[in-house]
């Protein structure tokens, strides 16, 4: 990948990393004074409280999923030569600092589930970066490819909470 692009997807990442720390830290919330004040650890994998459904936690556990696909695949554009126990350990790393940061801060509910899924999202961007590469049969059409849609979600992601702040 050329100097430009690497410029391009390092712009994007870091916006990126912006947005899920707002997303997981924040909880989309535009003023520090709506945060909830909770700070508890679950360690057991995929217990919940029965007061909420069971609807509402498959939901939460696909979209800590989803929202980690993007590190993997920039992990991928960004660290081609790295090898893939490096980039674990950088997944792990940013979702145990999620999640830590969470429970120090007392700004949410510190959870083993969410590391798990955090994690598994990562490594499931990982596997669809490999996966698009070998049918493009081309790193740099599937760098171009991500690259594309990196700019489009962005700018919708972007242009979407530009307007719920102009609602705020």
């Amino acid at each position: 990948m050329g100097k430009k692009s690497t410029r391009i997807a390092t712009v994007f990442f870091l916006i990126y990393i912006a947005l899920l720390v707002w997303i997981i830290l924040f909880k989309l919330q535009f003023s520090i004074a709506d945060l909830d004040t909770v700070r508890s650890v679950n360690l057991v994998p995929f217990h919940y409280d029965k007061e909420i459904g069971a609807a509402f936690h498959l939901k939460e556990v696909i979209e800590n999923l989803l929202i980690f696909v993007p590190l993997g695949i920039y992990l991928q554009i960004l660290l081609p030569k790295s090898k893939f126990h490096i980039k674990l350990i950088i997944i792990i790393g940013i979702c145990l600092l999620m999640e830590t940061v969470q429970y120090i801060l007392a700004i949410g509910r510190s959870d083993i589930t969410d590391l798990i899924m955090n994690t598994t999202g990562g490594l499931l961007g990982l596997a669809i970066y490999c996966i698009v590469t070998r049918l493009l049969k081309d790193r740099k059409k599937a760098d171009k490819l991500f690259l594309f849609l990196a700019v489009v979600v962005s700018i919708f992601i972007i242009g979407l909470l530009a307007f719920l702040l102009l609602l705020n």
